[in-house]
């Protein structure tokens, strides 16, 4: 798959599990936000970026690179999303697995390896329940 395929099918996983779940789910015209779903249930209203993490077969672990991209053809850039770009990182592997993880959780923020012991507790075992997210609280 190409990479803007990958980014596709994360998006779907993302509005599948979020509507499953009892959430309406926005999606905003264009690509100048730092986020990609906006999430409301109960009057509670979450910013979601969304993330396809790769499998690094030399380390045997799902990646995702946690930063803005662009550029054209003479000149391209890179920079890291800020502390209140968004609310919750929505991250699909390429193993299958979901995770949703409270930006203000993830230190440091230029990748993320979403399989390390330490964000287990954000991986949706569950297709119908949240693992203890923010945005499981407020709603």
């Amino acid at each position: 798959m190409l990479t803007k395929q990958k980014g596709d099918v994360a998006i779907g996983q993302a509005i599948s599990h979020y509507l499953a779940t009892g959430y309406e789910v926005c999606l905003p015209i264009g690509d100048k936000r730092h986020y990609d779903l906006l999430i409301e249930r109960d009057g509670c209203v979450s910013r979601v970026q969304v993330k396809y993490a790769g499998l690094y077969p030399s380390r045997k672990v799902c990646r995702a690179a946690l930063r803005i991209t662009g550029g054209n053809q003479s000149f391209g850039y890179a920079k890291k999303y800020a502390d209140d770009a968004f609310d919750v990182l929505f991250v699909y592997t390429a193993k299958g697995q979901q995770y949703s993880i409270p930006w203000k959780e993830i230190v440091p923020r230029n990748e993320i390896s979403v399989e390390h012991p330490k964000y287990q507790r954000y991986l949706l075992t569950n297709k119908k329940s949240w693992a203890g997210t923010e945005v499981d609280k407020r709603g």
